[in-house]
């Protein structure tokens, strides 16, 4: 028996929407639960499974960070009985009825795109949201717009306020409404990272004005991450958090000393506004040019400090965008400049008509109708940003020296114009002009410099090692190759216990590794557990990220679909695409690739036989990558290695440091003479966790262990990365 208190579980997209309590539950049906239900309730608990891939989403983490350590899979539900409802859970419910009229009333309002928006935009409820859409947001650096943040709170809470004192209310009331206002919209909203730092921020604001007291936003902003740290400890490593606490920090920290150094210190602002002020009197007599030229002025003053405001949010987040994304929008403080204004006017036409559509739904349409083609707008100025060339640049997952270095050397910017800024002070009071003139032209030289040289050091430099990294994509293959003149390779890659494995899994990994170019995709064969992730990455690549060459099996039945599939899809690309048989040759650096398998032309009788088997050399390092390899494809590779002369005819060692096992570990395949022609040193074996196949099968573990194979598996350790380094090898895993 569970109680569940203050709790709302939902069967939807988003399992991590409604947490409130610590007990997160996957329904096998569609139902709503409300606060006080009692359940009944059998199932099985257990701890989250965690990232198994490097730069893959951290499912274990994500959860520990909102404070939900376990996960309980239902069964089987029913409810018993309402409990009764107190105070809080009344209020809850009235606001839930509210957020569930204001989400029909979009529903009724507007299109399913648009809707899916404003439902998140508004509501907080990204269960709806178009897919396209939300990627074309975060790829023009918009994404922010999605999330509840400070311009929903301070909109609402600032309107409901004026609205109060319009209609005479006194003054100390309508602030207390409003606080009530804005924590009832957390409320009904969840209460994200981003709202709770909004309405923290918010709360103290109003409440200086309440206590006559000076409201300071930096004393404010350490507050709300005080208060939200105290109630969840792993937020600190959350990435709505440091986004969050990190754009707000760029606000208040980073943007005043850049207004210093773009239009001067204040003692310069106001000799400025002193001569500015003598100019618009002498142009406001010729009225007609007059005006448009004050306008003109004002309207290049706001637009310059909106770029400043971009900039500084973009200094102070930039490298936790690149740690948790991998990639920047080229174009995004442009498109921030023309989206943000019209943003408050996005909001409150929501906002308004989601409350006029619940009371009348004609005039809420058309309160909504101005959010509609505001959001047409939208798209039309992300999709001409996005047709632009580079409009993404992938930079690579920094490390953590790097993370560190980057924000001490802004530290140290920003410590060294504090100083300034108190040595202009001093000797605009002494009156030594000559000084002062020197030490503005170091501070805005120094000034203009810095925070461009701190973005060099977040690039991700190539290493000039051999890298192979096994990935762990579940029950599939994908192999991951760096060579050492800088190559990229990408050896398979699919899987048929993981969806949108090019998207989720493949895709992130090369992101944070900072590749923008694959130079060769190779399908060893067309099983989908192999080739699935190439589609989709094909279908992808473009102008974030290119694909130099696409290599496939050269086998008589080049028709069979996965082949017809990949050949059309690049060609949409205009990538070349070109055959792999034994024999063949590929040397890039001091990394060599030899193809064993298939002869060109073969018919083996089913697609493992006629898998791509390459031999890897490098120096003193060798690894046999096998694919599927099976029946007769495996014993012509055998032939190749247990022939002295065939095997100095292809210049193979006389044994090998690395076998990537085939077929995931079959019984039927690797057998134990093909095994002592190999001899490795290492295994690696690609499966899924707890696979239906039951790979890998015990005889192919017992007969790596009797040829005295290290294993690695992905399914115990997840991804597997080997480095050779100055003849060094190292293996490590990834879990």
């Amino acid at each position: 028996m569970i109680y569940l208190k203050n709790c709302t579980l939902r069967f939807q997209n988003d399992p991590a929407k409604y947490h409130q309590n610590r007990l997160y539950v996957t329904l096998t049906d569609s139902c709503e639960l409300h606060p006080g239900d009692r359940l009944g309730m059998h199932g099985i608990l257990q701890k989250f499974q965690t990232a198994r891939n490097p730069g893959m989403f951290d499912r274990r983490k994500y959860y520990k960070e909102k404070g939900i350590y376990y996960e309980y899979k239902v069964a089987s539900l029913d409810s018993l009985s309402t409990g009764p409802y107190g105070i809080d859970s009344k209020l809850q419910q009235l606001l839930y009825h509210i957020r569930g009229q204001m989400a029909q009333t979009y529903a009724n309002c507007l299109p399913e795109k648009e809707n899916g928006i404003i439902t998140a935009m508004i509501l907080g409820d990204k269960s709806l949201l178009d897919l396209n859409i939300q990627n074309l947001y975060q790829e023009s650096g918009i994404g922010h717009l999605l999330a509840i943040s400070g311009l929903h709170v301070t909109m609402i809470g600032m309107a409901f306020l004026k609205l109060l004192r319009k209609l005479s209310v006194p003054e100390k009331f309508s602030i207390f409404l409003s606080i009530f206002v804005i924590v009832c919209y957390g409320r009904m909203t969840d209460f994200s990272i981003s709202t709770s730092r909004a309405i923290i921020m918010m709360i103290l604001l109003l409440g200086s004005c309440l206590f006559e007291r000076t409201y300071d936003g930096k004393n404010a902003l350490a507050l709300a991450a005080v208060i939200i740290l105290l109630q969840k400890p792993f937020a600190l490593f959350s990435c709505s958090f440091l986004l969050s606490f990190g754009a707000m920090t760029g606000i208040y920290v980073i943007m005043p000393v850049l207004e210093d150094i773009w239009y001067g210190d204040h003692w310069e602002c106001k000799r400025r506004r002193r001569l500015f002020h003598q100019q618009e009197r002498e142009l406001k007599a010729n009225y007609k040019s007059g005006v448009f030229l004050i306008f003109l002025h004002n309207l290049l003053i706001n637009a310059g400090k909106m770029l400043l405001l971009s900039a500084s949010i973009q200094l102070s987040s930039l490298p936790v965008v690149l740690y948790f994304f991998s990639e920047v929008p080229l174009y995004g403080i442009l498109i921030n400049l023309l989206i943000i204004p019209l943003a408050s006017f996005l909001v409150i036409f929501s906002f308004l008509g989601g409350i006029a559509g619940s009371l009348y739904l004609p005039l809420g349409k058309g309160i909504l109708a101005n959010s509609y083609w505001l959001l047409k707008l939208y798209e039309k100025i992300c999709l001409f940003f996005q047709k632009l060339p580079g409009h993404m640049q992938i930079i690579g997952k920094p490390e953590w020296w790097q993370l560190l270095l980057y924000y001490l050397i802004l530290t140290g910017f920003l410590v060294w114009q504090w100083y300034c800024s108190n040595a202009i002070d001093q000797l605009e009071y002494a009156g030594m002009t000559g000084q002062l003139k020197t030490m503005r032209q170091h501070r805005k030289f120094i000034g203009k410099l810095v925070p461009i040289l701190c973005i060099p050091v977040l690039l991700h430099f190539p290493s000039s090692a051999l890298q192979l990294t096994l990935l762990d994509v579940g029950q599939g293959d994908g192999i991951y190759i760096h060579t050492t003149d800088h190559k990229n390779i990408l050896l398979d890659g699919g899987s048929t216990s993981e969806k949108q494995v090019g998207k989720y899994r493949l895709l992130p990994f090369l992101k944070s590794k900072g590749i923008r170019r694959l130079d060769y995709m190779i399908a060893t064969h067309a099983d989908e557990d192999h080739v699935n992730g190439l589609i989709e990455l094909l279908q992808m690549s473009g102008d974030s990220y290119t694909i130099g060459m696409l290599l496939l099996p050269d086998v008589s039945d080049t028709n069979k679909d996965r082949y017809r599939l990949l050949r059309q899809e690049a060609y949409k690309k205009n990538i070349p695409v070109s055959n792999l048989s034994a024999g063949m040759h590929l040397q890039e650096g001091s990394v060599s690739f030899i193809c064993l398998n298939p002869p060109s032309g073969t018919d083996y009788g089913s697609p493992n036989e006629e898998s791509v088997v390459l031999s890897l050399q490098c120096q003193n390092f060798s690894c046999l990558l096998t694919g599927d390899l099976a029946g007769e494809g495996e014993e012509y590779v055998q032939n190749i290695l247990k022939s002295p002369k065939l095997r100095r005819q292809y210049g193979l060692p006389d044994h090998y440091t690395v076998l990537k096992a085939a077929h995931h570990g079959s019984k039927n395949s690797t057998g134990d003479e093909f095994l002592s022609y190999v001899r490795p040193e290492y295994a690696l074996i690609s499966c899924g966790q707890k696979n239906s196949y039951g790979h890998p099968h015990r005889e192919l573990l017992d007969r790596l262990q009797q040829c005295g194979s290290k294993i690695f598996r992905t399914d115990q350790q997840g991804a597997v990365m080997l480095e050779l380094k100055n003849r060094k090898l190292t293996l490590t895993s990834y879990l």
